[in-house]
């Protein structure tokens, strides 16, 4: 099954820690348009159901599908670094991580190509941050040369574009995971959280978008883990209202929180 998003950025001390325990709901994160850039695709659909049934094998099927074309756009390029986003982070959380290491390479190859083609465009810069984090998470050592410029890659996507989804998801998982000695704020991640889904819901970029639902999941894993029961339920119902299918939280996030209410 795929993990919440929100495990993906765990910092040890000022970085961040992508040890993934599941696939991000992850895995998450990324085929979305991530500022409602991409386009709709069947590999956009094809993903989405992937997502929602925990289907991993069909996810790698749309990455090998799509290495095989001819990327001639940079949102045809985006897409494809967002499938190898959701990909490492599952891997990563199995501790699989020499298969996980090839596709951070794949997935800052392109990056790069992205960069040079499209200096401006701010989704790429949340990637790059990602990506960094996937090497800290492969390899703490690095935390200490990585770790800002990590940082420092999301805090740029926002500067570009202040409603950039992707920036903003992954500026809440850095200051929600962050100790507060190094500016974590548990409040304001929630902050940032919330506005990346009235983002989505704005640009109406909701439907068949992995992301958007997972982040709403994240959201209720937010007010879960500092102890507001209530609202983390009323996350979960929209997440369920949005796809009744959602197997990960259906089956498994949902029951475990009403057996906490009881």
């Amino acid at each position: 099954m795929f993990g919440s998003i929100n495990s993906l950025y765990k910092f040890t001390l000022l970085l961040i820690n992508t040890g993934m325990s599941r696939f991000l709901l992850l895995c998450f994160i990324l085929l979305f348009n991530v500022c409602g850039v991409f386009s709709q695709t069947t590999y956009r659909d094809q993903i989405y159901k992937a997502f929602i049934n925990g289907d991993i094998n069909s996810w790698v099927g749309v990455m090998n599908a799509m290495e095989k074309e001819h990327l001639d756009t940079v949102d045809k390029q985006l897409e494809l670094v967002s499938y190898y986003y959701g990909y490492t982070g599952y891997l990563i959380g199995k501790k699989r991580n020499a298969e996980a290491e090839k596709y951070i390479v794949k997935g800052e190859k392109l990056i790069g190509e992205i960069i040079k083609s499209a200096p401006r465009n701010a989704t790429v810069y949340a990637f790059k941050g990602s990506f960094l984090g996937f090497r800290i998470g492969l390899n703490k050592l690095k935390a200490l040369s990585m770790g800002t410029e990590s940082i420092a890659n999301v805090d740029k996507a926002l500067e570009l574009d202040p409603q950039n989804t992707q920036g903003l998801i992954d500026k809440a998982n850095t200051l929600y995971h962050a100790p507060k000695l190094f500016g974590g704020d548990k409040k304001e991640a929630i902050n940032y959280i919330q506005k990346a889904i009235k983002s989505y819901e704005l640009q109406k970029t909701t439907h068949n978008n992995w992301l958007y639902i997972n982040t709403i999941a994240q959201l209720g894993r937010m007010y879960e883990n500092i102890g507001d029961y209530r609202s983390a339920a009323r996350m979960y119902d929209k997440a369920l209202l949005v796809e009744p299918n959602f197997r990960w939280i259906k089956n498994e996030v949902y029951p475990a929180l009403k057996s906490k209410i009881k």
